[in-house]
């Protein structure tokens, strides 16, 4: 492979990190990639209408071409084969010499632009991908995804890279402060009544949501130093004790994932300092690390994931004078697996999990769950909006179990709890970078404590703006 990549002259040097960065890296990726092992398993895969392995497969195609050389089907199917295996100078031949035979093939073009954007050649994957797109009547799947790999090049190659977006809307809920629709709750085997106030009540609030993110490349093999912010604040017209103002940064290494034989991944290892405004006074801090990935395990599907731990600290306010019991560490986690369909229709699945430790027991829980959605994009409804809109629809389950019983509620039973939800959103660009999103909600908890059963109906409008 390396003898390959010298020739076609765009072998770099590998840049020589602390052993400890590289440790971690090593340790952080072997996590993953025993995840993702799972969902491609390259050497088990079987060909249509056999059980021939890739590599069996692989040199019965060989075989093909040698007696049919000019046969572009038998090639074409070698060279993706060839590309599965990680043979990308058996891959990348073939399909030039499918050129020769039958040059401006967009779909070869594009083939080509892939593989040596997944070796990091990127001047030569640029060729190919603007001569796929260059000829007549190129298929609009082709279009898209050349598209897509063009703006991912440009963005690769500058030294500093900026993104932001800015969000603000309106949003109208049933059960704003997510409390029983009921008066009547159970206490240790006895009923009481909750006041007014303490039932669930409908709200309206303002929210505002901003991300920046900074990334600075290193200059060597794709590394590069990455810096996050989300900043997050709402306002409640009635429930002022809801309104909430919430900050994130972190900033940490991303590395190029081409140094262990894996072109289109990044390693992400980073610091975490957050903190919560609630109701008008500090409620939360937190101080912690993590690390994230982005694989594609295929052309079309990509797996990104993080792994999070945050030590988090608790004030004690007039209104609630015992925060301080939540005090503890969080260990958090998420997977993501994302498949594009067809150029316009993607799916998604989620899994998720987290433990809470606290200083009570009743306080400290551990929770896993999942979700699926899929967004399509489609052809704008307004002749003077030309830009596509999408819609999307996502449901989701979680299960949180509650380490010891709250006293309080029950003397021998720990909180459990079931919640799930139905998201759907319609976004509008207004312009490239400028669109208005709708979003509808119905979230539903259910849970052995009656304080904790509730559901919510929400609604909201947003303005987006990007940089």
């Amino acid at each position: 492979m390396k003898a390959f990549v010298r020739r076609t002259g765009i072998y770099a040097r590998c840049l020589t990190w602390h052993s400890f960065v590289a440790w971690i890296s090593r340790v952080c990726l072997l996590f993953y990639l025993g995840l993702s092992s799972l969902i491609v398993p390259a050497s088990a895969q079987t060909v249509e209408g056999g059980t021939a392995t890739l590599p069996a497969r692989q040199q019965q195609l060989l075989s093909a071409m040698l007696v049919q050389p000019d046969n572009l089907d038998i090639a074409f199917e070698y060279a993706s084969v060839s590309a599965q295996l990680g043979d990308f100078e058996a891959a990348v031949s073939t399909f030039e010499r499918m050129l020769i035979f039958a040059p401006g093939l967009a779909r070869v073009q594009l083939e080509l632009g892939v593989l040596y954007y997944r070796i990091g050649a990127s001047e030569m994957a640029r060729q190919y991908f603007t001569a796929a797109i260059s000829g007549p009547e190129v298929p609009e799947e082709v279009e898209s995804r050349v598209r897509s790999f063009l703006t991912a090049i440009d963005a690769s190659e500058e030294t500093t890279n900026f993104q932001a977006m800015l969000l603000a809307g309106v949003r109208v809920q049933s059960n704003a402060n997510a409390a029983p629709g009921g008066r009547a709750i159970s206490l240790n085997g006895s009923t009481f009544l909750l006041d007014e106030t303490s039932t669930g009540r409908a709200d309206v609030n303002l929210y505002g949501v901003s991300t920046g993110h900074l990334g600075y490349d290193l200059g060597t093999q794709g590394d590069a130093l990455e810096a996050d912010f989300l900043a997050y604040g709402s306002h409640y017209r009635d429930v002022s004790r809801l309104d909430t103002v919430l900050s994130e940064v972190t900033f940490g290494p991303s590395l190029n994932l081409a140094r262990f034989g894996i072109g289109s991944g990044r390693l992400g290892l980073y610091g975490i300092v957050s903190g919560v405004h609630l109701d008008y006074a500090n409620y939360s801090a937190a101080l912690g690390g993590g690390t994230r990935i982005a694989l594609r395990p295929a052309d079309k599907t990509e797996l990104s994931g993080k792994l999070e731990f945050r030590r988090r600290w608790y004030n004690d306010t007039a209104t609630n004078p015992t925060l301080s019991d939540r005090a503890g560490y969080q260990l958090k986690g998420n997977l993501t697996l994302t498949h594009q369909l067809t150029g316009a229709l993607s799916a998604r699945v989620t899994v998720l999990g987290d433990f809470e430790e606290a200083k009570s027991v009743w306080r400290q829980s551990w929770e896993i769950g999942g979700s699926a959605g899929a967004t399509v994009q489609f052809a704008s409804l307004l002749p003077t909006l030309p830009h596509s809109w999408s819609a999307s629809l996502d449901v989701g389950y979680l299960h949180r179990t509650f380490q010891g019983a709250d006293p309080v509620v029950s003397a021998t039973e720990a909180q459990e709890d079931d919640e799930g939800f139905v998201r759907a959103t319609l976004t509008v660009p207004l312009r490239s970078d400028f669109a208005v999103s709708v979003t509808g909600e119905y979230r539903r908890l259910f849970s052995n404590y009656d304080l904790s059963t509730y559901s919510d109906v929400a609604a909201s409008v947003a303005l987006i703006k990007t940089f």
